[in-house]
């Protein structure tokens, strides 16, 4: 006989089923459990088809994590921080720092200008009494007229924006930045798998939880298809229920990578674009 395999997902309690709050490098198991013991090309279409999609949709969400799981423990270990989305993001966020003052100059005007143009002013106007002031009733209207050209000299300052970047000292350490670079493009790429897969599971669920339903009625209609049901009715509902746990799974992880890859593409911005360009 030929077996049409469903690898049913038994996760420990790193994953918690419908909560989507799975750890990085969390431990999952994965075993083969929810064999076919019929031949897929003598199944009733329907259930080849949905046999097919499932056991497609887990095989990717299976690999797809534990490329996730490779990915992030060894950038984590790169970076010196814990193997965990929040982590890795903001040492990502805050690996180049660019720090802008504003440096500006004070308005000014030539210091003494108001006292020299008083001076003169004063003295030009003592008149043939030579005794180096002016009248009384004028010498305050000199003095304003002295302040106003100071303050048409007078300098409108200027402003300079200078602006410091700060690296960390990973980002100078070839060795290093080579890793963290391969697993920061291994994290992008994840992300656009991840984008096809995402929500998948919940279909092929429900969907292998009514052929679950209908093959009850199948076999009620064609008792020559006892042996073949009987046998897969069981297992439609164990594939149902492993795609659940995937989509779980799959969804968990969907929001880690999310995480860091919103802090890679706003940092490294032509890594991203490598990605999409690819």
């Amino acid at each position: 006989m030929v077996k049409n395999r469903i690898a049913a997902l038994l996760a420990t309690a790193a994953l918690s089923a419908g909560c989507g709050g799975a750890a990085f490098g969390g431990s999952v198991s994965v075993s083969a459990s929810a064999d076919i013991n019929v031949p897929l090309a003598k199944m009733p279409a329907k259930y080849a088809s949905w046999v097919v999609e499932a056991d497609g949709y887990l095989s990717a969400v299976n690999d797809a994590y534990s490329r996730h799981t490779r990915a992030t423990t060894a950038l984590a270990g790169a970076l010196g921080v814990e193997a965990n989305a929040d982590a890795i993001a903001n040492f990502i966020r805050d690996a180049i720092q660019v720090e802008s003052t504003l440096v500006c100059e004070p308005p000014s005007f030539k210091a003494g200008l108001v006292a020299e143009c008083s001076a003169s002013a004063n003295a030009r106007a003592s008149g043939s009494a030579g005794n180096g002031g002016a009248h009384g009733a004028a010498a305050a209207g000199i003095k304003a007229n002295c302040q106003a050209k100071a303050s048409l000299s007078l300098s409108p300052g200027s402003c300079t924006l200078e602006t410091t970047v700060t690296e960390h000292p990973i980002l100078s350490n070839a060795a290093k930045w080579a890793i963290v670079e391969s697993n920061m493009k291994i994290i992008l790429q994840l992300r656009v798998a991840n984008a096809f897969l995402d929500g998948r599971g919940a279909g092929i669920n429900a969907r292998g939880l009514d052929l679950h339903v209908e093959s009850v009625t199948d076999l009620a209609k064609e008792p020559s298809l006892a042996l073949q049901l009987n046998n897969i009715q069981a297992e439609l509902k164990k594939g149902a229920d492993a795609t659940g746990k995937a989509n779980d799974k799959q969804a968990a992880m969907n929001s880690d990578l999310r995480t860091m890859t919103r802090a890679i593409s706003a940092q490294f911005p032509s890594l991203q674009a490598a990605i999409n360009a690819g």
